[in-house]
């Protein structure tokens, strides 16, 4: 005789509750706790671009900037991307320097954005209404190593670029 109580079709519907139960918690935590990822199909450009009340910073760093032109130090203005009732991811908020990146979202913004935000140009051939000739020529620092990426320069955190536009020196 076999003493094995077969189990009741109560007993079998509880446990599959239980089981999809699981799973679908197991989905839910698994989805919530994975890499965030570019939630937008903005571009980096769009991102800076956007004036917003509501940040819902996920990306916040402070790159400094510092513009000489024929050695004269420019005023990075305050207030660069603040606009009454709302703020763009890169903005300004004193005249230091300092760079506010607070996007929704991780990007790779550049200074081109952030000169985008400002309304102004910089390029590797110009800066402002400078342009390079035949007497001026232009350089970029990061962190004291001269760079070449110029516009393209991605923005990290406390990194000090500084934009040169000078005499040629001959």
């Amino acid at each position: 005789m076999n003493n094995r109580k077969e189990l009741s079709p109560v007993i079998w519907w509880i446990i599959g509750i239980i089981i999809i139960s699981l799973v679908i918690l197991f989905f839910i935590v698994f989805k919530n706790s994975a890499p965030k990822k570019i939630s937008s199909q903005k571009t980096n450009r769009e991102v800076a671009l956007t004036c917003t009340t509501d940040m819902a910073t996920e990306f916040h760093i402070h790159p400094n900037l510092e513009i000489f032109i024929d050695g004269q130090k420019q005023e990075i203005t305050k207030n660069i991307g603040i606009n009454s009732g709302c703020m763009n991811a890169l903005h300004t908020h004193d005249n230091t320097g300092k760079i506010h990146v607070e996007s929704p979202e991780k990007r790779d913004f550049t200074l081109s954005d952030f000169f985008a935000v400002w309304d102004k140009i910089y390029t590797k051939d110009q800066i402002f209404d400078y342009k390079i000739d035949q007497n001026h020529t232009m350089r970029q620092t990061v962190n004291g190593k001269e760079t070449y990426d110029y516009e393209n320069t991605i923005l990290y955190d406390q990194d000090q670029i500084v934009i040169y536009y000078e005499v040629l020196v001959k």
